[in-house]
């Protein structure tokens, strides 16, 4: 039997498991590591991610919005593509920015960035094969 989540149950849920995760893993890094700058670079990278993960969920639904309300398919692609590409930008200006200004540890931040997209991943495949939910 297949159970029914809405997708803002699913995302919210999600979003917490984000935050969790960050905080659990910065501090097995501080425990591990006993430096701050590895810590706070993957709080970092985890926070760019969240941001960019949350913006692309944001943008996604009012293009879609805008298509329902009578905007061309042609011009919401276009639209949602320019907004990716100007956050894509941005998060690269962000990333030098913490490597080459604060001199954070560019490894921790690509963990960061890679953990939040990872827990996706895993949080999906978790909700749709073991826990059978369907998100409508």
């Amino acid at each position: 039997m297949v159970k029914k989540i809405t997708l803002t149950t699913f995302l919210k849920q999600l979003e917490i498991s984000f935050l969790l995760v960050s905080i659990i893993s910065a501090f097995f890094v501080l425990l591990i590591w006993k430096d701050i700058n590895y810590t706070l670079s993957l709080l970092s990278g985890s926070f760019v991610a969240y941001l960019n993960f949350r913006s692309t969920k944001n943008d996604s639904i009012k293009t879609l919005n805008l298509v329902k309300e009578g905007l061309s398919p042609e011009k919401g692609i276009f639209l949602y593509m320019s907004k990716f590409y100007l956050r894509l930008f941005a998060t690269g200006i962000v990333l030098f920015f913490f490597i080459k200004i604060l001199k954070m540890n560019a490894i921790f931040i690509l963990l960061g960035l890679t953990l939040i997209y990872f827990q996706l991943i895993l949080i999906s495949l978790r909700n749709f094969y073991l826990k059978k939910l369907e998100i409508v």
